[in-house]
């Protein structure tokens, strides 16, 4: 796994954590780390979720690899984190149960927006 150098990147990794633990109604729902290629962002994404395990709050983690392009991850993104929030918590997989049975065809489209709203945020309604 890749994972930050001891005493590296302490600034975005405290920002992040800081984040994570807020507990303010107005703290964003989701942190979407973004950038450049080459500039660590998988190492904090896996430093993070490391950490996050390690404190029993990992509800899933979703990295993107270059070299890893063949396997189309990108379309398996929402439904690998709808699976892994309803192998956690019971009322999310009751609620993605209920989602599923109406339309099954969700597990396939390619329509990410309508995976996001029907798979992540309904069930978490």
């Amino acid at each position: 796994m890749k994972k930050c150098l001891e005493n590296t990147r302490t600034e975005i990794l405290r920002d992040i954590i800081n984040w994570v633990n807020d507990p303010s109604p107005s703290a964003p729902c989701i942190l979407w780390l973004h950038g450049q290629a080459g500039r660590g962002k998988s190492a904090i994404a896996h430093t993070v979720a490391s950490w996050l395990k390690d404190m029993g709050g990992l509800g899933s983690c979703f990295c993107f690899a270059r070299d890893r392009q063949v396997e189309r991850r990108e379309e398996k993104m929402l439904t690998s984190i709808a699976r892994d929030l309803a192998g956690q918590y019971p009322a999310f997989r009751r609620a993605l149960g209920h989602v599923l049975a109406e339309d099954h065809t969700l597990k396939t489209t390619p329509d990410l927006l309508q995976q996001w709203q029907k798979l992540i945020l309904e069930p978490l309604r």
